[in-house]
Formats: structure tokens, sequence, C-alpha cells
């Protein structure tokens, strides 16, 4: 377990490694300061990327803004695994509006992220139109039923593509998550709709 201090070390020596495709780093307990820095790293140092796997890591929707402007530059992206982090709805709408334009992409894994339906719907958009996309992960999130029903629907002609919910908790809660969701709901549902608009287009 790498720590914040490792993970920001980490991040200051990826300037070395410019050709790097794969980068495993989960359950290293880099939190939002590490996950952050590292993201930087990335975005700056690594343009053939291919795999970005940071499950585990205590990461919050704090560093959601890093880890999103990071992603949407590596268009050469396969898989994402940001699992069994801390993300919910705010982090998983900027995850999601960063994957739109990766064309490569073939597997995202979300779960375990206090994620409830209107993170899921983003995401399950984003990535829904992909010709080569095989996996998205949602399981083990805050999705009401009547979310999944809709993201099921969503793939009812490629079902196979689609985790499956049997750990989802529908009336899952964490602290304040029912004020937050009141209180984020506006914007949230801007974001949502700015994502619609540019999968039309």
């Amino acid at each position: 377990m790498f720590g914040v201090e490792a993970g920001v070390a980490l991040s200051q020596a990826l300037s070395s490694h410019v050709g790097l495709v794969e980068a495993y780093l989960s359950y290293l307990i880099l939190e939002d300061e590490g996950a952050i820095a590292l993201a930087n790293a990335f975005k700056e140092c690594t343009p053939s990327l291919e795999v970005l796997e940071m499950a585990g890591n205590d990461i919050t929707a704090e560093a959601a803004p890093a880890l999103a402007s990071c992603i949407a530059s590596k268009h050469l992206l396969k898989k994402l695994n940001l699992s069994d982090n801390k993300l919910k709805d705010e982090g998983a709408i900027r995850i999601g509006n960063a994957l739109v334009g990766l064309k490569q992409l073939k597997e995202v894994d979300m779960s375990t992220n206090q994620i409830r339906s209107a993170g899921a719907r983003v995401l399950a958009l984003s990535v829904i139109e992909k010709p080569e996309f095989q996996l998205l992960n949602l399981n083990e999130n805050f999705i009401s039923d009547e979310g999944i029903d809709e993201v099921t629907e969503m793939f009812a002609r490629s079902p196979g593509i689609l985790g499956p919910f049997d750990e989802n908790d529908p009336e899952g809660e964490d602290g304040d998550d029912k004020d937050e969701e009141e209180d984020d709901e506006n914007e949230l549902g801007l974001q949502l709709g700015n994502l619609e608009v540019n999968q039309e287009d």
C-alpha cells in the first residue's frame, strides 16, 4: 500500500516513462491527493495508455475532475477500472462524460462506488454506442430498481455487455447521501442533459 506520499512521488517519476501502456495501481490507498497527482501526470506523460486501474484507493468526487480530464485525453484507452472507491453520482457523471469520445474503449468497471441512478444512466449512455465495447460493471452500487430497469433496457440489444446487479443495494445509504442527493439533483440533471445532447450530435 503506497499511501498518498508514495503516489505523489510515483507521479513525479512518470515523465521518464512516456511509453507506458498499462497502469495497475489498485488498492494502494492513494486517496484523492495521490490520485489527482497521478491523473495529472498520466495526462501529460502517457499518450499511449490503454489500461488504467485505480480500484480501492478511497477516491472521492473531489478527484473526479482531474481523473476525467486525464481519461478524456487517452484516446487509446481500452480498459478503465475505478471500482471500490467513493465517486458517487457526481464523480460517475464526470467520468461518464470523459468516456464519450473514447472509441477504443472495451471495458469499464465502476462497481462499488455508491453510485445511484443518475450516475448509472450517464455511464451507460457514454458506452452504449461504442462498437468494440464489451463490459460495463455497475454492481454493488445504490441504484434504484427503476434505474436498473432503465439501464437494462438501454442494453436490450446487447445484454451481455452489462454486468450483473445481484449485489446492488437500492436502499444503500452512506452518511448524508440523501441530503446530498437532493442538493445535487438539479446539477446532475443539467449534466445528464448535456451528455444526451452530445450523444445526439
